[in-house]
């Protein structure tokens, strides 16, 4: 059976890139899961910067976030070098998209230190380092 016009209009509607640019508005890179202690303190400095998070996917894996505009977006929201974008830009699907898709992309997300040790701390995570007494 094929789906009516209208249907298929409102699908692509509710789907559609048309106003919406937040994925040109960060960078998210998979990162190793923590093992060491020298692991978790990497994590730790990593926080300590501005527009930078750690996330948890669905699917397990680690990953770094960066609040970072593209410098392709223009004033309007829209890429202003559309035809030459790269391809990841090309593959992003609107499946995984952060704001189309359904519930949060994250199982849990870091923005501070305090946030991940109190996440390690929960599930009895060795994380620190012994301090030597001078």
């Amino acid at each position: 059976m094929k789906a009516s016009k209208k249907t298929i209009h409102r699908r692509k509607r509710e789907l559609s890139c048309d106003g919406c640019s937040d994925c040109c508005r960060y960078v998210a890179i998979e990162v190793d899961r923590p093992t060491t202690k020298r692991d978790y303190s990497d994590y730790f400095w990593h926080l300590m910067h501005e527009n930078v998070a750690l996330y948890i996917g669905h699917d397990r894996t680690w990953n770094l976030e960066f609040v970072a505009r593209c410098t392709r977006l223009n004033d309007r929201g829209q890429c202003s070098d559309y035809e030459n974008r790269p391809l990841i830009c090309r593959d992003y699907s609107l499946d995984t998209c952060t704001t189309h898709s359904k519930g949060a992309y994250y199982t849990h997300k870091f923005h501070t230190p305090e946030e991940l040790k109190a996440y390690l701390k929960a599930r009895k995570i060795n994380f620190e380092f012994k301090r030597n007494k001078s």
